[in-house]
């Protein structure tokens, strides 16, 4: 946990680099620790899943690879935050930091869709949450954007068939 809490520091730091290198440091030591194999050779069913369920470990586990994920957002790696947002919620699918890092990196990767409907999920549990609509906002203007060049686009298209005639 010392490397997690390294790399915290750095992220506060603004140091996102070596944020991922402590957080990385960190992912190896755990893995180490988890010798229970059948914990990975028979996972539980995911619709009958609780929140008591997940270890202490898996929690541990999904908390430095949303962290991770919050690196790579600021990175500008969006493909990679994404993968690492998704790693985060197979250790723990209850994470809320780790299904708001794949929002982030969905919006950023222009999956506005995905990114939509998680976003409904984690505004169920917190309406009033600040970085949700900030987010929610991020789509609608990328949505916008989209529709404006979608536009742009097909009247180009028009005026050329104008043009042949």
């Amino acid at each position: 946990m010392k490397h997690k809490e390294a790399g915290n520091e750095h992220f506060k730091k603004g140091e996102f680099q070596e944020a991922l290198r402590e957080y990385y440091n960190a992912l190896l030591f755990l893995r180490g620790l988890n010798n229970d194999v059948m914990a990975t050779a028979v996972p539980k069913d995911p619709e009958n899943l609780e929140e008591g369920d997940i270890t202490e470990l898996n929690k541990d586990l999904s908390v430095i690879q949303a962290n991770m994920a919050a690196c790579h957002v600021r990175l500008n790696r969006y493909t990679r935050a994404v993968q690492c947002a998704q790693d985060a919620l197979k250790s723990n699918p209850f994470n809320k930091k780790a299904k708001f890092r794949l929002v982030q990196g969905y919006i950023r990767e222009g999956s506005l869709l995905k990114a939509g409907k998680l976003l409904d999920e984690l505004e169920k549990d917190s309406p009033n949450d600040a970085a949700f609509a900030a987010e929610r906002r991020n789509i609608v203007t990328k949505e916008a954007e989209a529709e404006k060049k979608q536009r742009r686009e097909l009247a180009g298209m028009f005026d050329r068939a104008r043009n042949e005639d």
